[in-house]
């Protein structure tokens, strides 16, 4: 995948997408699966909105089922299983416990037929069905758990993944199949060709952020997968009213020691409609989420005192010990962009639905805005999307592949733990890399590990760690900007390297990646933000 924003002024497009996070990677790889042509701009870098500040779960959504909304978790069961054929480096199953305490709404009853009902919309076969624990065997499956009051607990399973990683493979897969697909490009305005049938789009201007140079691109149908910005991208329209189509709130997460141990956490937060969860992370342990409204710029939003406050007493209530200010050792926060609902304009954030819709403005009759969606579902949203698109083009589409089908490309694995197990030995023996360094390398990149590897063939003197634990060796921060399009020394550590916002805690790599980028990415000391202000 090379940048080469020249080549958005090189033909005419059937379908241009603008946003480079899940919803928008995922519509390109589907229209260019199918074989569209097909361009997708990101006005900063893929992934770096809502798509890298997620929970890192494939998963159902099992407070929904109380929200009976069916179709929601029945999809999102649906994919889960998908993705796990697809793409297993990315989705792996991880067992949740629910505990239950006396003070709870719910009884082990009430959790168990909802728990049966969950397992019933999608699971991955006996191995990953619900079962229901006594009081000893919750607190010894998690013995950080407060014991007095505890009745019972029910054992799940979800999925855990990269939501940064995903969204670049399945960049990368769309680029393979003939996408032009750049980061760092803003969609400046749109132009409506003089005499048409009805109000429709023809052209975009596109600014290069890093050379701001402009490009003229031209394509057939637009989509709108801006995320947290659609709104925006809605206001260049010629005859925008000023409406509104989403609904931003605020989640963030805590990074936490790894108090529940292998398995992850969801638990009620009494009084609410909301429940907390603590999942496995990067050798420590994720505390999500808040949900809580946001009105200011989109890219301003971080995490507030508050926001910790909060998820500290949430967990507190069930662990035998209590977490402080102290343990936290870092923090991010995402914007959702939900689907508004005006009737629901007063409920609170956690009741607003979490489904995708598809908004079209009858003043652009070839641009549609995607509105609200999960990381699970945004493949299914994609394929309903371009079916949508490919109609109102009228074009016959030749169906190279099958998102449903078509593994992502690190995906081609039989057996993930067998796989990573003899790759392991092979990186060993074939590139002399440490086992530690070759498990991860190989659960990062899948079935694309010796790719990353294949440059120390070349040169030696990438295989020399980097500081910091994990290490990075420096042939994985050489592909990312090779082969992924990584500009900025934090593209590569938050959004490539597999280890997403733990990244910020190895400050020692820091000076090492920052040097490999200043002396291989033409443009890493020299990048500025779309709002024209210098990258911090």
């Amino acid at each position: 995948m090379k940048r080469n924003p020249e080549a958005l002024a090189s033909q005419a497009f059937d379908l241009a997408v603008i946003g480079g996070g899940i919803q928008g990677a995922c519509t390109a790889r589907e229209a260019a699966l199918r074989g569209l042509k097909v361009a997708l701009v990101e006005a900063r870098d893929f992934a770096s909105g809502t798509s890298s500040r997620s929970s890192k779960l494939i998963h159902g959504g099992l407070r929904y089922l109380a929200q009976r909304d069916f179709q929601l978790v029945r999809e999102a069961r649906r994919e889960r299983r998908r993705l796990v054929a697809l793409a297993p480096h990315l989705a792996r199953p991880i067992p949740f416990l629910l505990p239950i305490y006396r003070e709870d709404s719910y009884s082990p009853l009430k959790i168990s037929l909802g728990l049966f009902i969950y397992d019933w919309m999608g699971n991955l076969g006996p191995g990953d069905r619900h079962r229901m624990l006594s009081r000893d065997q919750t607190v010894e499956l998690i013995p950080a758990l407060r014991r007095d009051g505890l009745r019972a607990g029910a054992l799940y399973h979800d999925s855990t993944t990269d939501d940064a990683r995903l969204t670049v493979e399945n960049l990368v897969d769309a680029a393979d199949h003939g996408a032009v697909v750049v980061n760092y490009a803003e969609l400046r305005s749109f132009s409506q060709p003089r005499a048409s049938a009805g109000p429709v789009l023809s052209t975009g201007e596109v600014e290069d952020v890093l050379s701001r140079r402009r490009f003229e691109l031209t394509a057939r149908f637009w989509v709108n997968a801006a995320g947290p910005w659609v709104d925006q991208v809605r206001r260049l329209v010629p005859g925008f009213d000023g409406s509104r189509t989403v609904r931003l709130t605020k989640g963030t997460h805590l990074i936490v020691p790894p108090v529940t141990g292998r398995n992850a956490l969801l638990a009620p937060i009494p009084g609410t409609e909301r429940v907390f969860l603590i999942v496995p992370f990067q050798g420590q342990a994720l505390l999500g989420t808040t949900d809580t409204d946001f009105s200011d710029d989109p890219a301003t939003v971080a995490p507030d005192e508050s926001d910790t406050t909060y998820l500290l007493a949430a967990a507190n209530r069930v662990l035998s010990r209590a977490l402080t200010g102290g343990d936290v050792m870092g923090a991010w926060a995402g914007l959702r962009a939900l689907a508004l609902e005006p009737h629901q304009a007063a409920a609170p954030p956690s009741a607003n639905t979490r489904e995708y819709r598809f908004h079209e403005d009858p003043w652009a009759g070839n641009f549609i805005s995607i509105c609200g969606g999960k990381l699970t579902t945004s493949r299914a949203l994609a394929e309903k999307l371009v079916n949508q698109v490919s109609a109102r083009l009228g074009i016959g589409v030749q169906r190279k592949g099958s998102s449903r089908a078509a593994p992502l490309p690190g995906g081609h694995i039989d057996a993930l733990d067998r796989f990573v197990a003899a790759a392991t030995q092979e990186a060993a023996r074939s590139f002399d890399v440490p086992p530690a360094i070759a498990t991860r390398i190989i659960g990062t990149y899948g079935s694309r590990w010796k790719d990353v590897l294949s440059r120390l063939e070349r040169d030696r003197s990438l295989s020399a760690p980097l500081p910091g634990s994990p290490p990075l060796l420096a042939a994985e921060v050489v592909y990312g900007i090779e082969e992924e399009m990584a500009v900025r020394a934090e593209d590569y550590l938050l959004r490539r390297s597999g280890l997403s916002w733990a990244a910020c805690l190895l400050k020692e790599a820091e000076p090492a990646v920052e040097r490999l980028f200043a002396e291989r990415a033409p443009f890493a000391g020299g990048v500025r933000q779309p709002d024209g202000h210098p990258a911090d």
